[in-house]
């Protein structure tokens, strides 16, 4: 019983000014599971977007504080709109430079493979922003 009291919300709504009666009126919430496909709705969603990125850095926040974590999360919306959060005590440069740093990795291997062709296109073309230039050949693989 107190089980089902505690799934309901008790809401006071007057009947009346005059007669000042109240009636009490009993709300089920319900959380049901959510079907992962694309939201068609731009609007909605961007709004989902939002709210579960909102979510998503809270929960990252709290494995930080409350295990002495290092976290680091980079989110980019649909929009291309870039979202980041670093532990208090880190930034993501240096969280991911630890993760790069792991040796023996195929995320390591990837990266020497990804600067070696990176450097290759570098010596034959004509952008001077070096930091640029390797973002560019980042995204575009």
């Amino acid at each position: 019983m107190e089980g089902e009291a505690a799934g309901r919300r008790s809401v006071q709504a007057a009947a009346g000014e005059e007669g000042g009666m109240m009636e009490e009126i009993k709300v089920k919430r319900k959380r049901g599971r959510v079907e992962l496909r694309r939201i068609e709705d731009r609007t909605s969603r961007q709004v989902r977007f939002s709210k579960r990125r909102s979510g998503l850095f809270k929960k990252a926040r709290e494995l930080s504080v409350l295990c002495d974590a290092e976290v680091a999360l980079v989110v980019f919306s649909p929009a291309g709109r870039l979202y980041e959060f670093a532990s208090s005590n880190s930034s993501i440069e240096k969280i991911f430079g630890r993760y790069w740093d792991i040796p023996n990795t195929t995320a390591r291997e990837t990266r020497v493979d990804r600067n070696i062709q990176v450097k290759h296109i570098w010596s034959i073309s004509d952008i001077s922003n070096p930091t640029l230039f390797y973002m560019i050949t980042l995204y575009a693989n």
